[in-house]
């Protein structure tokens, strides 16, 4: 996959005007090629496309988790406990049918992936309870940017999700009791722009395009060729013989 850096420079290269523009940052260009691959994506996945892939999803190796009473997400009474996220994760993407979430897995003691969680809303989580005497399978919930799992001794998990927005270092490598949360610093400290953008090389093509026009139309106001046969309507107008008035 392309860098982030890789991106905007492709970008600044299709036109002389995005190039010698230094109000464009990198940034902003940045930000429109996300807007822009949102929405492709979005439009694959719909397809049921894409989900086999790592090219657009982002692994958080470690989320640490703690143990909290259900009552905290949901209007429920009784004493059940399950297993929150210690930190609050940036927006995740979402299609027409679900989050963009290709898992969730529990970790074992080993540190090593244990088992894939399925995802549930916490309504029918209360439902299950009530209808079963015994203990129903281990889900997972997002609720408020928040990753609830209803198994409460599992103590950290890895998420594999599309996030609307830049992960950070401290989100992306936050440490916890896991042998693969070992990140280098190298890693940790690496700028935004060098990390490598999730963009499935299909669509690369196409993402840099809808970025060059917009972000033409957004700082240059480009106006549409108003034309006909290569000549300016205003101006074929004007000279253009008024009919004589009669009284």
């Amino acid at each position: 996959m392309a860098t982030g850096r890789k991106l905007v420079s492709d970008v600044r290269s299709m036109h002389k005007l995005i190039s010698t523009d230094a109000s464009i940052t990198d940034r902003a260009i940045l930000s429109e090629v996300r807007n822009n691959t949102l929405l492709l994506v979005r439009r694959e996945t719909n397809l049921r496309k894409l989900w086999a892939t790592g090219t657009i999803f982002t692994t958080l190796p470690c989320l640490s988790m703690q143990e909290v009473p259900l009552s905290e997400c949901a209007d429920y009474v009784d004493h059940c406990m399950i297993a929150k996220s210690n930190i609050k994760l940036p927006s995740i993407a979402e299609g027409n049918y679900q989050h963009l979430i290709q898992g969730v897995y529990s970790i074992n003691a080993l540190g090593g992936t244990g088992t894939k969680l399925k995802e549930i809303t916490v309504n029918r989580y209360m439902n299950l309870l009530q209808l079963s005497r015994r203990k129903p399978e281990t889900y997972y919930m997002i609720i408020d940017g928040y990753v609830y799992v209803t198994n409460p001794d599992i103590q950290a998990i890895r998420f594999s999700g599309m996030f609307t927005e830049n992960v950070s270092s401290d989100v992306l490598y936050k440490s916890c009791d896991c042998d693969d949360a070992n990140i280098d610093a190298t890693k940790y400290c690496l700028n935004p722009l060098d990390r490598e953008f999730p963009l499935p090389g299909y669509l690369q093509k196409q993402v840099l395009s809808l970025t060059s026009q917009t972000l033409l139309g957004t700082y240059f106001s480009i106006k549409e060729d108003g034309s006909v046969n290569g000549v300016d309507e205003q101006g074929a107008g004007s000279n253009r013989k008024q009919p004589r008035r009669t009284n």
